[in-house]
């Protein structure tokens, strides 16, 4: 797949009249945020599922605050019904003032939380998924410039293992999926621009969390990613 420039200075496609219903799971995490309100700025009815309901920081007509734990199957149950998509935001490195007291250090929140998630979609049939994973995973580890994908993947690499089984389940899945893996996340303000590919070369890079969230929303379109884990730098 050749590299893709994604530009976010137009209008997100127009929605069908009808309502279109997006799960986002890790919904309260700082990119999860985004997503939430790209969703509701897209028009989907969104569903936030999170396991502390007051870490969402913001109210909307169309979006349902739900309490769950991707850990915990049985608070999955009936989350998903009804929905178009899913999107999967989850990690095990939250970030903010309280994330020491919110660190799941050597939980394997991604590839277990991502298994029951998936579980949950097939009860509800729900087939589309778009997930958050991280470059210097799968064969983007290869791509990294100076060698940093296998250096990253070194150093952290309780982390990336477990993205890696989490890649391995999505892969292995019924499921329309795309994974998003992108570089080191800063915090700057949305550019509005993101490159994305499936053989992208990146480096000592950074992209902005409102940028990569907005690129997970408009993927759920995107017919051309289905079965494709694209690099976004």
């Amino acid at each position: 797949m050749a590299t893709l420039s994604y530009r976010f200075d137009t209008a997100p496609p127009r929605q069908s009249a009808h309502v279109r219903r997006v799960a986002i799971f890790g919904a309260s995490g700082a990119t999860g945020n985004f997503a939430v309100r790209h969703a509701l700025g897209g028009g989907y009815h969104v569903s936030a599922v999170v396991r502390d309901p007051q870490r969402m920081p913001f109210q909307h007509p169309a979006l349902r605050v739900v309490q769950g734990d991707v850990m915990r199957p049985a608070s999955l149950i009936g989350v998903l019904d009804g929905h178009e998509a899913a999107l999967c935001l989850l990690g095990t490195m939250p970030e903010g003032t309280d994330a020491h007291t919110r660190r799941q250090r050597g939980v394997p929140v991604c590839s277990q939380g991502t298994a029951n998630i998936l579980a949950a979609m097939e009860v509800a049939v729900v087939k589309r998924l778009v997930v958050l994973s991280a470059a210097c995973v799968g064969e983007s580890r290869r791509t990294g410039r100076f060698g940093i994908g296998w250096l990253l993947h070194s150093v952290l690499r309780d982390v990336m293992d477990d993205k890696e089984r989490q890649e391995a389940l999505v892969r292995a899945s019924a499921t329309r999926w795309t994974i998003v893996r992108p570089t080191r996340f800063n915090r700057h303000p949305a550019s509005g621009r993101i490159e994305v590919g499936e053989d992208l070369r990146w480096g000592f890079t950074s992209v902005s969390r409102d940028d990569v969230a907005e690129l997970m929303v408009r993927l759920i379109d995107d017919h051309d990613s289905i079965g494709k884990a694209l690099t976004a730098a």
